[in-house]
């Protein structure tokens, strides 16, 4: 995650405008640590989100020699399956990699449903809202020892609320955007939690004004 010093989370609806080189390795060294990449449909389509890379064939060689595959595996949270299936997220997926998978509900439009078949895995974790507590068992079950979400705001808070994050890495980006709450995100969307989620900060490195952190959730 990345957030200016005031809280915003995005710059013209986008997250890039905040980030910087440093910003960058940090994300790439994230997702190469991860299994499965957690995305909310909402921030897949303003991101224009496309499948995971291993920029770094070291991670990649890596990763292979501990036996999990090359990349993270690509998990989209959509109660209403409004995803496009020409969309980049499918329409760049290599056949080396399984389809993304999008976590969805019982509910879903059945012609929704039937649209993105051809392109996604499908699995429904709920009736009306997608179960994400189920969804990580499932996601467990299928080998994701270590699931990293990438937002939006509505999914992080729904994420945080039902206790189910270890750990923030945070960019604190050296910029005051103006405008959160209103037209501009925030890291959490939705009401109050029901308990403040207490924060411990592991570890802080800093590059260029920006400082990198690393907290741990109890």
């Amino acid at each position: 995650m990345v957030a200016s010093v005031d809280g915003a989370t995005t710059v013209n609806g986008r997250s890039g405008g905040l980030g910087g080189p440093g910003d960058r390795r940090v994300f790439q060294a994230l997702r190469g640590s991860a299994d499965m990449i957690l995305v909310g449909a909402g921030t897949v389509r303003a991101e224009s989100y496309r499948p995971p890379q291993t920029a770094d064939d070291q991670i990649m060689a890596h990763r292979v020699a501990q036996g999990r595959a090359p990349r993270p595996r690509l998990v989209v949270v959509s109660s209403s399956l409004e995803l496009e299936p020409t969309a980049p997220l499918f329409a760049d997926h290599s056949i080396e990699d399984p389809l993304p998978l999008v976590a969805t509900v019982t509910s879903a439009p059945p012609s929704r449903r039937e649209a993105l078949t051809a392109v996604a895995e499908l699995v429904a974790c709920g009736a009306n809202r997608v179960d994400l507590t189920g969804l990580l068992a499932v996601l467990d079950d299928i080998g994701a020892g270590v699931v990293l979400c990438e937002g939006g705001p509505g999914l992080n808070h729904q994420l945080l609320a039902a206790g189910l994050v270890d750990e923030l890495c945070l960019t604190i980006s050296p910029n005051l955007v103006g405008g959160v709450g209103g037209d501009v995100h925030s890291l959490l969307a939705g009401s109050s939690l029901p308990i403040p989620a207490r924060l411990h900060l592991d570890r802080v490195l800093s590059e260029d004004d920006y400082l990198f952190c690393r907290y741990l959730v109890s």
